[in-house]
């Protein structure tokens, strides 16, 4: 035992303090009493006082694991004290007193125990040193038992009674209403005079509450005596029926009755804890709780509700296979002590959601929370009542009024509704398994209930209560599947999520060495486990991991174990659940007709359940699809589908995974039964083309890649030996069509399907099947966020033989020591491989001898080191055949030291994007280094945003100068001007300088630095593209660069020169120089304000046979209709434009059929022309499609954004399917259209399977028109 600190007493000497116990567990109370004498010297903490002779409470909250209150009182002290006192003396324990105890039963006399005063310093102890105290420690009636063993005394029998009877008799107080309780105590006045054993405190009488009455009485009276008197009381004032019932209850405490006349009972008559274990947790309970409430001012019913949730989840909980483990593994409940309280914003959510993975122990979670709430060490002083609801109540109680289902909750039928009601904002409703709530028919909010006592259907109150509209000022916590999160998300309001783990490494690891029998089974299974991430992924969820285990074993028994990698979750699932199948003939190893039948029925129940997102099944669901429990019963070993605890006949899968699975195996069962064979996740009339558009069946990936893996050739052999016939093979190429559709969108930006198609191929373990399913993937982009994704991307990247492209987004942090922690489980020897080690060098391996592989894209990725590191060493190996490498905004740490080296070993790369790469003087030196050696090859280095100075251009200079591969250089976003300008201009006009493409955007560049480039520009004989855009240029810079473009010897032929504030006179500028040079022929002005009157200066030069500009680009330069005439004018006469771009400018229709004139004519060689968002409607759709038919050369419009009625498009659409229109690429936002209109450009389509109508007209780039950008 651990008595209260000693520095809380200070006494004066000769005084004898008695101390007495009520318990001696956590929330327990201690009465000190005692004669204080004339004054008396009481210390708690840095408050003094001193106190007259008279009467002292205290009580004092001590932390977790210690005393958590004690309450002492300083009375006069009794003549008789109680026998029970402490035998040996005190003996401190750092700052604490501590004592063993011992029974006295034959002793009325306490054994005191003499202190010495002035223990030394800080034992609280004050006066003359030879002084002595007297004390003595008495029990008196115990709370709490069943920890009474683990106290440093004895086992007391005799204090066991009045507690039980104690707590029963409040019961029978708490039925009385306010005057009745007042009149019972008058009339236990007048009888108990006659039957006082001692003096009774009657001035405490009159003032006690139901629980200090009842203790009163068990404290004066044999507890027998205090039952038979309020029994008597009861029937004197009438209460005839509550009589009854207190000896009903009594009988509960008592091996014996109690009659009419009844008699005080025997000691050894008492009972024992073991035969009334319900009391036992009923009074615990209700003391664990007591002063809490009291103090917290909360009244009898929200303790009763506490004592019964006790009861109640504590028993659930301990049914729960595995919830220590998982309680004591996780910081889950550490985390939720906070889920309602503020963050750092002062956001403060009255909707808190846990989600993970299904069986993670969410429920579990979520049932503790209820335990831990009424126990005091959750959400203390937050909420008056806690309630949970789970699915099955929707079942249970289709319609009713919130108030009944709060009712449904409570212990008993005596539901104080009004005060539960009376303070909204202290409830808080766990609602479990927001999966399993069925709102299919609730999808209109005009439906919701304000009203608590209002009758509803179940849904639509629940409904109510997640989007705030039925008690919006509770508290809710949610339960949910990661599957279904976003389902929830448009019914909250702003929630907290909280994300719930599964169980570590080392527990996941004890739970599978304990399914084991001896060591060989152990080593087995760690190697298939351990080895096996994947795998081990999955036994975070202790279920599964004891499925898994029984596959396991027996494969190992079967002898047809297979190595770690190849273990899928397919296979071990088959092999569980075909063992479980049991045909009725033993003769016979496959099922017959009927148990087919049955399968089948159970299969599809599953699969429609899975399509609908519904995991609870009732009686009536069973009903539905003929089955019986004892059918299959019969048909499994074990229970396949387990009744829920919440609600009768309401069954569920063990797991989800296990119904998705039965959900597969539904469509190979169908298959067997039809000529044609169902498609992968088929219902109803879904095609395979409306599937694979749908962006919002994640529900729907474990029961396809489930599928896949049925398809695998161990799995089919078996389940043909199950069957007793072939599996067709049509099934396997309706899912080969499902993977060739991804094919054609997969390297469009993370397509979601695809990743789970690889997914799904990993599950066949069939290499020949993968290859042609991936045969005509060309680029792929894969997200890595998860660690299974880098094995399976491994596995499936080997077998695209076709791969020319691809990008990885790398979002998964590199743990070397995944499994340091589960080190001391392992048996010594076993080889442990983490999943950094092998699945990013398994996934370089395969990047670095693949045949075909030509570019390798990480932009955005995560990459330590390690895996720097480990990449690069496999770039350099003679087999990689990359020749691009794109990091952009990679983060690599200290990892870029190691590429440095590749460039020189690997002369296959060309190419290398850093940009949004932060880059220090050490990396650029040793690129510098890199460059100018020999063995590199690079050609096109792009270091945009890279935090470069003007000093680094200096070292960049350098580059240019030495490196004869260097083709194109990039510098965006970097603070190339002033000092950083002339060093890169100064190597330009060196001879050795090989240089063709110098990209300078946004690097600060103004008309001062123009005269450098524009010496540059005329020194310079190899640069050919030059890109300026973004830097305030103006006309003064942009006059000393047209000064060296219109010289003869000026080799540039592209010049970018967008945003660079130039004007109608920079526009004279260029002219001039666009007549002057015969190899400039690409031009961009975009976002200019060139205006029409710099247009008109252009179109004059454009005309002249001595301009040979091919591409001129206008994007947003404000011009009008006004220039559209001379516009016409160069589409006739010039021979070289090809290319026009005049998007973003108010052209309006009148421009348009100004421009259609000039299409029309014979002469036009203009191909491609820009017109969206030019504030186009359908009054120029007829002079447009006329131009069309005329035009023989024009072969890409852009129409976008621009607003043509359906009657204009019906005008453009037979002009675009006419044989004499050339038109290959159109950009039209075809969903913006009608479906008439959308029908007619599918048409077009089908007429001309080579034309393209999209918004992806500006990626076209067939001519490098976007060089700059690449």
């Amino acid at each position: 035992m651990v008595f209260p600190e000693a520095s809380g007493w200070t006494l004066e000497k000769g005084r004898i303090l008695e101390i007495v116990l009520l318990t001696t567990n956590r929330n327990a109370y201690y009465e000190f009493t005692g004669n204080p004498g004339p004054t008396h010297n009481y210390r708690c903490g840095t408050a003094q006082r001193r106190l007259g002779p008279g009467v002292l409470r205290w009580r004092q909250r001590l932390h977790h694991k210690r005393w958590d209150r004690w309450e002492g009182r300083c009375i006069q002290q009794k003549a008789a004290p109680p026998h029970l006192s402490w035998a040996r003396p005190f003996r401190t324990q750092g700052s604490q007193w501590g004592a063993t105890t011992s029974l006295a039963q034959d002793s009325p006399k306490p054994i005191t125990v003499r202190l010495p005063v002035g223990w030394g310093a800080g034992s609280g102890l004050v006066g003359e040193e030879a002084s002595q105290y007297h004390f003595s420690i008495l029990l008196k009636n115990p709370l709490f038992h069943q920890n009474l063993s683990s106290q440093p005394c004895t086992k007391m029998r005799e204090a066991k009674l009045p507690s039980f009877s104690n707590y029963g008799l409040q019961w029978c107080f708490k039925q009385l209403s306010k005057e009745e309780f007042q009149t019972f105590k008058e009339l236990l006045m007048e009888k108990a005079s006659e039957l006082a054993m001692c003096s009774f405190p009657w001035v405490e009488v009159n003032n006690a509450n139901v629980e200090h009455l009842a203790s009163l009485l068990h404290e004066h009276y044999k507890e027998s005596l205090a039952w038979k008197i309020s029994i008597h009381i009861f029937e004197k004032m009438n209460l005839s029926t509550l009589s009854e019932k207190a000896r009903k209850e009594m009988k509960k405490y008592s091996l014996t009755e109690i009659p009419e006349n009844s008699t005080q009972r025997k000691n050894d008559q008492e009972p024992s804890m073991k035969e009334v274990p319900e009391i036992s947790q009923a009074i615990e309970q209700d003391g664990a709780i007591a002063a809490e409430t009291k103090e917290e001012g909360f009244g009898d019913n929200t303790r009763d509700y506490k004592g019964y949730v006790m009861t109640k989840f504590a028993t659930e909980l301990d049914e729960y296979r595995g919830f220590e483990n998982l309680a004591s593994d996780c910081p889950e409940m550490q985390t939720l002590l906070g889920a309602f309280s503020p963050d750092q914003r002062g956001f403060q959510p009255r909707t808190v959601v846990l989600h993970g993975k299904s069986g993670i122990g969410k429920s579990t979670l979520a049932r503790s929370v209820l335990l831990c709430w009424a126990q005091g060490e959750l959400f203390k002083g937050m909420f008056s009542y806690v309630f949970f609801l789970h699915a099955s109540d929707m079942q249970c109680m289709s319609e009713g009024s919130f108030a009944e289902l709060i009712s449904r909750k409570w212990p008993d039928s005596q539901v104080p509704m009004m005060e539960i009601m009376s303070q909204p904002e202290r409830l808080l409703f766990v609602v479990d398994g927001f999966d399993d709530l069925d709102f299919a028919s609730q999808d209109d909010d005009t439906n919701l209930c304000k009203d608590w006592a209002a009758k509803q259907p179940m849904s639509v109150l629940m409904l109510s209560l997640l989007r705030k509209v039925l008690l919006p000022e509770s508290s809710l916590m949610i339960t949910v599947r990661d599957t279904g999160i976003e389902k929830l998300k448009s019914m909250l309001t702003l929630p907290r999520y909280l994300f719930v783990g599964g169980i570590s490494v080392e527990k996941r690891i004890q739970l599978l060495l304990g399914h084991m029998k001896d060591e060989h089974q152990k080593t087995q299974v760690l190697h298939s486990v351990v080895d096996n991430h994947p795998l081990l992924d999955e036994c975070q969820v202790p279920v599964l991991g004891s499925l898994i285990c029984k596959a396991l074993n027996l494969r190992e028994a079967s002898g047809k174990s297979l190595p770690p990698t190849r273990q899928t979750l397919t296979g071990l699932y088959a092999t569980f659940v075909f063992h479980q199948l049991t045909p009725r003939d033993a003769s016979r190893h496959c099922l017959n007709q009927e148990e087919r039948a049955i399968l089948k029925s159970l299969c599809l129940m599953a699969v429609q359940g899975v399509w609908n997102r519904k995991f609870l099944f009732y009686g009536d669901d069973l009903g539905v699809h003929r089955l019986r429990e004892s059918e299959l019963s019969a048909l499994f070993h074990t229970n396949i589908l387990l009744q829920d605890r919440g609600c009768d006949r309401c069954y569920m899968f063990p797991h989800v995974s296990l119904q998705e699975f039965f959900a597969a195996l539904y469509y190979v069962l169908e298959g067997l039964e039809t000529e044609r064979a169902p498609y992968p996740v088929f219902m109803e009339n879904m095609s395979l083309v409306e599937l694979q558009q749908i962006s919002s069946n994640a529900h729907l990936f474990q029961m396809k890649r489930f599928l896949f893996g049925l398809m695998s050739k161990e799995v089919t052999g078996a389940l043909e030996v199950l069957l007793g016939c072939r599996v067709p093979l049509a099934m396997k190429q309706g899912l080969l069509s499902w993977i060739s559709l991804l094919g054609q969108q997969a390297s469009t930006p993370a397509p979601p399907d695809l990743l789970d198609a690889f997914h799904c191929l990993f599950e066949t373990q069939d290499e020949e099947f993968v290859r042609l399913a991936l045969n005509s993937f060309q680029a792929v982009w894969l997200p890595i966020n998860r660690r299974m994704d880098l094995m399976v991307s491994s596995f499936c990247l080997q077998h695209c033989q076709c791969l020319q492209k691809i990008r990885i987004d790398v979002h998964e942090s590199f743990s070397e020591d995944e499994f340091t922690e589960a080190q001391p489980l392992i048996p010594q020897g076993t080889p442990i491989k983490t999943l950094a080690d092998e699945g990013w060098k398994s996934l370089c391996f395969v990047l670095s001898t693949h045949p075909s592989l030509r570019q390798l894209d990480l932009s955005g990725s995560i990459l330590n080191e390690w895996a720097m590191k480990t990449l690069c060493i496999k770039l350099r190996q003679p087999t990689c055949k990359i020749q691009n490498l794109i990091f952009k905004g990679v983060q690599v740490t200290l990892g870029l030291r190691h590429l440095w080296l590749t460039l020189i070993t690997n002369r296959n790369i060309k190419y290398l994007n850093l940009e949004n790469t932060h880059l220090k003087d050490a990396d650029l030196m040793m690129v510098c280094e890199a460059l100018r050696h020999p063995n590199c090859l690079l050609e096109s280095l792009r270091l945009d945003h890279c935090g470069l100075t003007p000093a680094c251009c200096l070292v960049i200079s350098q580059i240019l100068v030495t490196s004869i591969s260097l083709k194109s250089l990039s510098l965006v976003g970097n603070k190339v001007a002033n000092q950083g300008i002339k060093p890169l201009c100064n190597a330009l006009t060196a001879s050795q300088c090989t240089l063709q493409k110098l990209i300078l955007g946004n690097c600060g560049l103004t008309a001062a630095d123009c005269q450098d480039l524009a010496s540059a520009l005329i020194s310079n004989q190899s640069l050919t593209h030059l890109c300026l855009s973004s830097n305030s240029l103006g006309s003064e810079g942009v006059n000393m660069l047209c000064q060296a473009i219109k010289l003869p010897n000026c080799g540039l032929q592209r010049l970018i020169l967008s945003e660079c504030s130039l004007d109608v006179a920079s526009s004279g500028f260029l002219a001039f120089a666009l007549m002057g040079n015969k190899h400039l022929t690409h031009l961009s002005l975009s976002m200019n304000p060139v205006e029409d009157g710099g247009m008109n200066l252009l179109c004059e030069a454009l005309m002249q046979s001595s301009c040979h500009l091919q591409d001129l680009e206008l994007v947003k330069c404000h011009l009008t209709a006004a220039c559209c005439k001379k516009l016409s004018h160069v589409i006739t006469r010039s021979k070289h434009l090809k290319s026009l771009d005049l998007a973003v400018n108010a052209l309006g229709d009148e421009g348009i059929i100004a421009l259609c004139e000039g299409l029309k004519h014979r002469r036009a060689s203009l191909r491609r022309l820009g017109l969206e968002a030019c504030g186009l409607t359908s009054g120029c759709c007829e002079a447009l499609a006329s131009a069309l038919l005329c035009s023989q050369r024009l072969t890409s419009l852009n129409l976008m954004q621009n607003n043509f009625s359906p009657v204009g498009m019906m005008k453009l659409c037979p002009a675009f399917a006419q044989p004499t229109s050339n038109l290959q690429i159109i950009g039209l936002w075809k969903w913006q259209y009608p479906t008439q209109i959308r029908k007619l450009l599918e048409e077009v389509q089908q007429l001309k399977p080579q034309i393209i109508i999209g918004d992806s007209w500006y990626s076209s780039d067939e001519d490098d028109r976007y060089w700059w950008k690449n």
